[in-house]
């Protein structure tokens, strides 16, 4: 497991999901704030357009937030943009690349946590602990 603390960078989050995908590999995008999640999820894809998206939160309704989980663990999105309720979440072993946005909001418990949902399989598990500027 490689751990990297880093300001949000646009390249940065771009080489490592291109990174992950070269390796047929899926990746959480964990934001925690679901008024605004549909933004951050729009801003992941015009840095990875080529990327399949799906949406989870607890403001879903259960059936939205089983089918956005069900297409993510069929491998039909790239990406899994979410909030904490991962941490709960199922076991999926093709997702070896967390991003926490705004990581400075959480606590060390819960980035432990979120850092564990990765690196359960034998490819190299990487996690980025990004904060920005606003967000400080």
């Amino acid at each position: 497991m490689e751990t990297r603390i880093a300001r949000f960078d646009k390249a940065l989050v771009r080489q490592a999901i291109l990174r992950e995908l070269n390796r047929d590999g899926q990746i959480y995008f964990v934001h925690n704030r679901v008024h605004d999640i549909h933004e951050v999820a729009h801003r992941v894809q015009e840095i990875a357009p080529e990327a399949k998206i799906a949406i989870a939160h607890g403001q879903q309704t259960p059936d939205e937030l089983e089918a956005a989980m069900l297409a993510f663990v069929a491998k039909k999105a790239d990406i899994l943009v979410a909030t904490t309720i991962i941490e709960s979440g199922l076991d999926i072993p093709n997702a070896n690349t967390i991003f926490i946005h705004e990581a400075n909001r959480y606590g060390l418990a819960d980035l432990h946590q979120l850092r564990g949902r990765v690196g359960r399989d034998k490819h190299r598990a990487y996690a980025y602990l990004l904060w920005t500027a606003s967000a400080a």
